[in-house]
This record gives structure tokens, C-alpha cells and sequence, in this order.
């Protein structure tokens, strides 16, 4: 006879937990790597900036 398929709705579960988990840390990374540019940016006018403020 076949196994039986008592743990269906546990794998399932843990399936979408799991991609749950890794849409979270894509999403968080995502967010780091924004703010990282956005700071860099900002640097980057500051510095185009300052000499034009010199002269």
C-alpha cells in the first residue's frame, strides 16, 4: 500500500513559511543596499558641491 500523506498540509506549510523568510531577507537587503546608495549620493553631491562653494 502507499504511503499515507498525514504530513501534506506540514510540508506545505513549512514551503511557504520558508519562502516567506526568503522574500523577507531579499526585501531587507534590498532596503540596506538603497540606503547605502542614497548615502553614497549624498556624498557624492557634497563633494561636487564643495569645490563650487570654494571659489
Amino acid at each position: 500500500m502507499g504511503k499515507p500523506m498525514f504530513n501534506f498540509g506540514k510540508n506545505a506549510k513549512e514551503k511557504a513559511r520558508q519562502l516567506k523568510q526568503t522574500e523577507k531577507t531579499q526585501k531587507r537587503l534590498l532596503a540596506k543596499k538603497q540606503k547605502a546608495d542614497m548615502a553614497n549620493t549624498s556624498i557624492e553631491e557634497s563633494a561636487i558641491t564643495e569645490p563650487g562653494q570654494e571659489t
